[in-house]
């Protein structure tokens, strides 16, 4: 038995459910969940994965703990985490922390922490090679206090005039180096450049949780 949680769910047959789940061993599986119809994300579970020559099969399944209480935009919010990792992270890929940094992250979610978005794209991003440095600019050289820096084309530092688009004071991308989020100017820079690099990492693909969130009005 593992312990688990729903990313993905899309029904299949009659009453069984066609799943992505996170493992306690830090992967994504796709299986197949016979009667798991009526599964619920943003539960934790346990379950019983078995693999033949074509898919898993998640049987034996049971609940290990309550569901989280989301409703509304943290609802929303959550499903986003959900979204991300599914076409993020590849099937079978093992992710140093994954399902703990998941389980904590959905947690502080469903408490309102809009932080906790900002460094699960870091975790995501990272783990797939999406992350740039930010403490260097492209020769490999600190970055210096008195100036200022462009990130060119999403890929390394360049330094630039202040006024030039997009460019952020040495300051700003040190703390966002450091993933410090805990200052309202770094949470608007990370939720900015974040997008932006998650957009990359998604090829352009839409994300209809982020679609929800711009039809009333509210972007995290």
């Amino acid at each position: 038995m593992q312990k688990l949680w729903v990313i993905r769910k899309q029904p299949y047959r009659e009453t069984s459910a066609l799943l992505t789940v996170l493992t306690d061993d830090n992967r994504l599986v796709r299986c197949v969940a016979r009667g798991g119809g009526k599964l619920s994300e943003f539960q934790p579970l346990f379950g019983l994965l078995t693999t033949n020559k074509s898919f898993s099969n998640l049987s034996k399944i049971e609940p290990a703990g309550p569901r989280l209480p989301l409703s509304g935009i943290e609802l929303i919010s959550a499903l986003y985490l959900n979204e991300i990792t599914h076409w993020i992270i590849p099937e079978g890929a093992e992710v140093e922390s994954l399902f703990a940094t998941y389980t904590r992250s959905v947690t502080d979610v469903s408490l309102g922490e809009v932080k906790a978005l900002r460094l699960y794209e870091r975790c995501l991003l990272e783990a797939a090679g999406h992350y740039p440095v930010l403490d260097r600019d492209r020769s490999g050289h600190l970055l210096r206090r008195d100036a200022c820096y462009r990130l060119h084309q999403y890929q390394e530092l360049v330094e630039v005039r202040s006024d030039e688009p997009d460019a952020l004071g040495a300051d700003d991308w040190l703390a966002l180096a450091e993933g410090s989020y805990d200052h309202p100017q770094s949470l608007k820079h990370a939720k900015w450049l974040h997008r932006a690099l998650v957009d990359i990492a998604l090829g352009g693909r839409r994300l209809v949780s982020r679609e929800m969130l711009m039809e009333i009005g509210k972007t995290q």
